[in-house]
């Protein structure tokens, strides 16, 4: 006998539609031993208020969780960048409601040690430990600050977890939310980090956060998923997107090495749909084989252009510097921004620098670009 798990990506139901995912694919999640998603946003509550934060906040309503139980799900990951944007009630409300439908979560936690807490689930004679960690977001706990929030991926704690884990199963998954949105590439950073989480014991990487399709690759024994992309969102920015990603079922046997099965999906009418390879707008096997073909150079040219393209500006707004080219009426309004509404300047660029300087992803690409241009300026 072995354990099948089905994991996908990121989840936000925020008009909470019931029949999000279609009939085909709820079958193949309700088949699987586990249905493993990212929950990427808690459940509003009576008196929640959002954080103080750069970018959007986000939230889903309570009946959310009860379409989740419905389709099939019995897990999640709470560790990622949005699950704690209205605060410890917002987070202790949606721990209450998962588990009151009995659906298991992992890596957020109301305390510093419960984020960081293990779950094992043992089936068919297969013993397997999960952990998730998300990078260095509004909301982690990368240190035990009094409050509730999500594991941190470089915090030691997760490798001395990993490691107590591989003393007492017989697999070990880890759910990471980390990577530069909106790039089909892993950053060379974080495949470095799971390649030595996997060194110490995990077995398989289940990632997320890009909100597009990665590739993944066999790395000695263990296998990383660089990211799922998302498997239904429908906020705002993301309503009329048909999201094409994919999904996973992993078998586990103590007695074989763990293998895979790929189902891809993409929205339509709203609603996440089993599709043919052939529907979607992405090639995994490119994905894939651009791991492997000439991966440093499109990792430092997706760092040095998204450098000029986009984080250049950011700094010179957090530092109240001019955006680069900027013309007369840009200045005018810089100019104006700056007199009229001085304190709240600060404050914000205050956050957006802590932002750009604290997330690992943004401060990993912007440190590899300008030292990559350094070196052709010498």
């Amino acid at each position: 006998m072995s354990l099948k798990l089905f994991a996908c990506g990121d989840v936000v139901n925020f008009t909470a539609k019931e029949d999000f995912i279609d009939d085909r694919l709820k079958e193949i999640i309700q088949n699987s031993d586990i249905a493993l998603c990212n929950l990427e946003a808690p459940i509003q509550c009576d008196g929640m208020a959002p954080i103080h934060k750069v970018g959007p906040h986000v939230y889903q309503p309570k009946e959310s969780i009860v379409f989740l139980k419905d389709a099939g799900f019995n897990f999640v990951s709470l560790a990622n960048n949005h699950i704690y944007d209205y605060g410890q009630k917002a987070l202790e409300t949606t721990i209450h409601e998962l588990r009151k439908f009995d659906i298991k979560y992992v890596g957020a936690g109301i305390d510093f040690k419960e984020a960081y807490k293990s779950q094992i689930i043992e089936k068919n004679g297969d013993k397997i430990g999960f952990l998730a960690a998300c990078e260095n977001e509004f909301g982690c706990l990368y240190e035990d600050q009094n409050r509730s929030g999500y594991a941190w991926l470089f915090h030691y704690k997760l490798e001395d977890e990993i490691i107590k884990l591989k003393e007492n199963t017989d697999f070990i998954v880890l759910i990471a939310h980390a990577g530069v949105e909106d790039i089909d590439i892993p950053i060379k950073e974080w495949r470095d980090r799971y390649k030595r989480l996997c060194d110490i014991g995990v077995d398989v990487v289940i990632g997320h956060h890009p909100h597009v399709p990665q590739g993944y690759e066999k790395y000695n024994d263990s296998i990383i998923f660089y990211s799922l992309g998302n498997f239904y969102f429908d906020t705002a920015s993301f309503k009329n997107k048909s999201d094409d990603s994919y999904s996973i079922i992993l078998d586990f046997n103590k007695h074989k090495p763990v293998s895979f099965e790929i189902f891809y999906h993409k929205k339509i009418n709203d609603q996440t749909c089993l599709v043919d390879k052939r529907n979607i707008l992405f090639n995994l096997d490119y994905l894939n084989s651009i791991l492997v073909n000439e991966y440093q150079k499109l990792n430092n040219d997706i760092s040095v252009k998204l450098f000029y393209e986009y984080y250049y500006n950011y700094y010179a707004i957090a530092l109240n510097a001019l955006p680069k080219n900027a013309n007369l009426i840009v200045m005018f309004k810089w100019l104006i921004k700056n007199i009229l509404n001085s304190k709240w300047n600060n404050d914000r660029r205050n956050l957006m620098l802590l932002h750009n300087i604290r997330i690992d992803s943004h401060r990993f690409l912007v440190q590899r670009a300008l030292s990559i241009i350094s070196e052709l300026q010498k």
